[in-house]
């Protein structure tokens, strides 16, 4: 009886350990870098060109700047909805929100293209939205900088949504 109990204490240690191991390899993150190294893995990105070819194309797609509102008014691609990343789980399932932006919520098996400044904060908004079990997600690789460089007359800016402060505010670039 001693034995056997001592035989299941060891297995259950190991097993423990074992699970630890995985949940570790997939949870922790030491700082953002991690963090977007990780979900790099697990999510596609799209390159600048791919996603011109989408906006041409027949396809049904949603086009999602995660940048804060004011970045966006600097510059964005033309056809983006504004959803900043701290409120991406929020207001992506959110008919409400959606109709006040005049679009049809997007549907968990339709394309949804998410951007950023240089593509940080795009690879961990399609992280979150793929594990929300959206399964057509893509991050534009290198962000808006990139779609800027490669299509410049491709860009659009509301300025007058700043109030008359047209200076550009640094806020972080991710």
């Amino acid at each position: 009886m001693k034995k056997r109990c001592i035989l299941l204490l060891t297995i259950g240690l190991i097993l423990g350990g074992l699970f630890m191991g995985l949940v570790s390899d997939h949870v922790i993150g030491t700082n953002a870098d991690d963090l977007v190294a990780q979900a790099e893995k697990e999510c596609v990105p799209i390159s600048a060109e791919e996603l011109a070819s989408l906006m041409t194309g027949e396809e049904v797609y949603t086009l999602i700047d995660v940048r804060q509102e004011l970045e966006h008014y600097y510059g964005y691609i033309p056809g983006s909805v504004i959803l900043p990343r701290g409120s991406l789980e929020f207001n992506i399932g959110s008919e409400s929100f959606w109709e006040s932006e005049g679009l049809y919520m997007p549907l968990k098996d339709e394309i949804i293209v998410v951007y950023c400044k240089k593509g940080n904060r795009g690879t961990l908004a399609a992280h979150t939205l793929k594990h929300m079990g959206y399964s057509k997600v893509y991050y534009l690789k290198d962000g808006f900088k990139k779609w800027e460089l490669t299509y410049p007359d491709q860009v659009e800016k509301n300025l007058n949504a700043l109030g008359g402060a047209h200076e550009e505010e640094s806020t972080g670039g991710c």
